[in-house]
């Protein structure tokens, strides 16, 4: 009897301690807050030729990406990004003391890489590096780290003989060959909006090649693997809200600063098999007016990187039907992949494309419902028109950074849930 008590007591002792230990871990988690901005500085600078091409080479490159995660096969997102296509940079310091840089924030991808040293064989160039000898905290990160090994998983990293080295090599699958960073895994401390996260993993780049846009210094990646600094923070969510201004800053947050709060709050689950990097949900229906059209049958990805939305078939020809049947304005050509264009003011008498374009909805599983405005889905392209921002998916659909304005959008990491609510994002 004696030996039973002091088996339940161990046991009871066992649970209250692993309890304590996973609120001590959610009580330890810090709050971060970065910025991100948009390249192009105005709304009417974004050239939505550029943009388009971007979107469309992001777009071929992530498809790739999830076709190769099965076979393991290297085919990583794409960092070509033309400097007014609509990307996201954000501000960071690494090292002790603090070298500020600036990088462009990936929701795609994982790996957390910045140029390094004179590094004259690195793309963008002119931009600034990261010097690790100018900082007291700076360390290469050994062959046996986990973040090495979680390279050498997808068949990216290399060791050296001893391995006190990880070496990677990321090539990024382009048409061209020629878009690729490479350089060796190192640990550091970097600082967000005055906040410093000490042995976060990084890659410091000492040859790369690629049109990486004229501001950025390297990437952050934001993804849902062991490498993002997402995951690097324990942050367990993060949020962002896109400013319509593109002038102003749109806000960054993590742990704890990163909660919605309310009216409006909007949720639905984060699809866990279809990858380990991308954020998918399910998008059940779209209405467009009064009609009412079917989302794809594979979900779609949420992305920072992405300027257009995109939709597969036949999710994509059902509502673009839905739009031109209920636009008020005068049809225009096609351009540059863009279907349903039309001429701002018709007839010229000064049309409103406000007025005239049917609202847009879009309905998540759960429930969850994002009532789109008019600045979310319609685009001036210049000349006097206008465009649906959504274009035709051979595969992947994406719901690209456009759509995502004005929305402050919440990725629960640890309990898989995408949330949104509408918000002045300037005010955040």
């Amino acid at each position: 009897m004696a030996a039973k008590i002091a088996l339940l007591a161990l046991t009871v002792s066992f649970l209250l301690a692993a309890t304590q230990a996973a609120h001590g871990r959610h009580a330890e988690r810090r709050g971060f807050r970065a910025t991100m901005i948009r390249r192009s500085k105005t709304a009417a600078a974004i050239n939505f030729t550029q943009a388009a091409r971007q979107s469309h080479r992001r777009l071929s490159v992530l498809a790739s990406r999830l076709d190769a995660a099965s076979s393991r096969v290297n085919g990583q997102t794409p960092l070509r990004m033309d400097s007014d296509g609509g990307a996201y940079d954000m501000d960071l310091s690494i090292g002790t003391p603090p070298q500020n840089l600036t990088a462009l924030a990936d929701t795609g991808s994982d790996l957390i890489w910045t140029k390094c040293g004179a590094c004259a064989s690195c793309a963008p160039r002119g931009t600034p590096s990261f010097f690790p000898d100018r900082s007291s905290t700076f360390s290469k990160l050994p062959c046996s780290d986990r973040l090495c090994g979680a390279l050498k998983s997808e068949r990216l990293a290399t060791c050296p003989a001893g391995g006190a080295e990880c070496d990677y090599t990321y090539s990024y699958g382009l048409e061209d060959g020629d878009t690729f960073t490479r350089g060796y895994l190192a640990g550091e401390t970097i600082t967000l909006g005055g906040a410093a996260a000490p042995g976060v993993g990084f890659g410091c780049s000492n040859a790369s090649e690629g049109e990486y846009g004229s501001s950025s210094s390297g990437l952050v990646g934001l993804g849902r693997g062991p490498l993002s600094l997402v995951s690097q923070l324990n942050a367990g969510a993060f949020s962002y809200c896109l400013t319509t201004n593109a002038s102003k800053a749109s806000p960054l947050l993590f742990g704890s600063m990163a909660n919605l709060s309310g009216s409006g709050v909007q949720s639905t689950a984060i699809l866990t098999s279809t990858s380990t990097t991308f954020y998918t949900v399910n998008l059940e229906r779209i209405s467009v007016g009064s009609a009412t059209t079917p989302g794809p049958s594979d979900g779609v990805v949420f992305d920072s990187g992405t300027t257009l939305t995109f939709l597969s078939e036949p999710a994509y020809t059902q509502a673009k039907e839905a739009v031109l049947s209920q636009t008020k304005l005068a049809r225009a050509a096609d351009r540059d992949g863009f279907e349903a264009c039309f001429f701002e003011r018709s007839g010229g008498g000064g049309g409103n494309p406000a007025a005239a374009v049917p609202a847009m909805v879009l309905h998540f599983d759960g429930g969850a419902d994002m009532a789109l405005q008019v600045l979310n889905y319609v685009v001036d392209v210049g000349d006097g028109v206008v465009c649906w921002v959504v274009q035709r998916s051979p595969s992947l659909s994406i719901i690209g950074n456009i759509m995502q304005m004005d929305f402050h959008v919440r990725y629960d990491i640890d309990n898989s849930v995408l949330s949104f609510q509408p918000a002045d994002c300037e005010s955040l």
